[in-house]
């Protein structure tokens, strides 16, 4: 199970957050803004990552497809299947640029 907590709605809470089990800050984006909660504008990646790894925890990017589950995409073939397999590191995370 993934537990997903936007890091923008709960900078003061994100420590204990990562110790009680979330393994995901949502979409987090540097290009966008959270449309739904405009109000509350993104952390900036960077200190996203250092309070993630002050806690134990390492910031990694994500495809659309949670990672335990790109193998078995890639596994059935088909167009998705070649896209994330380019898109997709050894353990199903986003592939370094």
């Amino acid at each position: 199970m993934n537990i997903q907590a936007p890091p923008n709605l709960t900078e003061e809470h994100y420590e204990r957050l990562l110790q009680g089990g979330i393994d995901d800050w949502g979409g987090v984006s540097p290009l966008t803004p959270d449309y739904i909660n405009p109000e509350a504008p993104w952390p900036h990646l960077r200190d996203l990552k250092r309070r993630t790894e002050a806690a134990g925890q390492q910031l990694r990017q994500r495809l659309p497809v949670y990672p335990e589950f790109v193998s078995g995409v890639i596994d059935r073939g088909g167009l998705l299947a070649g896209r994330l397999l380019a898109a997709s590191d050894d353990h199903g995370y986003a592939r370094a640029a």
